[in-house]
């Protein structure tokens, strides 16, 4: 991770939610990275939406999506690492009018991404504490709005209490497609996700906050599901959300003990 803070322990490392390696915690740097031959890959995933992936592998591998519409492009959850050679490819896709993570994991590199464009940080205000660098560009946010028009960011929570999803309603040929971060997850190949307190440390969420959030993502109408690690639900994701959320609370409340 990159750190000018000055602190010693990072508060999101020291965290029950995160992954830390068995080395620990180390320090890192936008210059270092780059002299060890890291990159930013492009990839389109469908029009208007392209994977933005840091290679060799960084952090914890997210892939980053940059969103297109006509009044200016969405970058969400932010790669862990950008140069000159990934701002050039971003602006030749029209560059970047507001960035916004769906929850602290992925604040990262937001603030370095966010002034290479000139463009607001979104931060949910529930989660404003886990910022660790602080900057003029950062918005605090709480009732769903556009970050930019045609895209809705609202907070389900779970995850962290700001976990937020954003909808972008031309995208799967306008059916609608979800962004969802880690509020919820895609799993495997038949098209579920799933809703945890710690991915990597396998803490899950009640029964109670899973039907919360669940509710409040398949409030509104969409076809597809991004996550943030490459994984999508190419279609039917709504109701695959409500299914897997059914799924999820029936094991945690106890319905299929006979089977343990």
């Amino acid at each position: 991770m990159e750190n000018d803070t000055g602190e010693e322990v990072c508060a999101i490392c020291a965290d029950e939610r995160q992954y830390v390696p068995l080395a620990g915690q180390t320090w890192t740097t936008l210059a270092e990275r780059s002299a060890a031959g890291c990159r930013i890959e492009v990839s389109e995933l469908e029009p208007d939406c392209y994977a933005l992936h840091a290679t060799p592998k960084i952090d914890i591998g997210q892939s980053g999506l940059l969103v297109r519409t006509p009044a200016g492009n969405l970058l969400w959850d932010v790669p862990g690492y950008l140069d000159d050679a990934a701002v050039a490819a971003v602006r030749e896709l029209g560059g970047v009018a507001a960035v916004m993570a769906s929850h602290p994991h992925m604040y990262g590199c937001q603030l370095e991404w966010a002034r290479a464009f000139g463009a607001p940080v979104y931060v949910a205000e529930a989660d404003r504490e886990w910022v660790r660098r602080w900057g003029e560009e950062i918005v605090t946010w709480s009732e769903p709005f556009e970050p930019v028009p045609g895209i809705l960011a609202w907070q389900p929570g779970g995850h962290f209490r700001g976990s937020a999803v954003a909808l972008w309603g031309a995208g799967a040929q306008g059916r609608g497609v979800l962004l969802s971060g880690d509020t919820c997850k895609a799993v495997g190949p038949r098209g579920w996700v799933t809703f945890m307190r710690s991915y990597p440390n396998g803490i899950p969420l009640s029964a109670a906050v899973v039907t919360r959030v669940a509710a409040s993502i398949t409030e509104r109408p969409f076809d597809r599901l991004y996550d943030n690690f490459a994984l999508q639900i190419p279609a039917g994701a709504r109701e695959m959300v409500r299914r897997s959320a059914e799924r999820y609370v029936a094991w945690v409340r106890g319905d299929h003990d006979d089977l343990t």
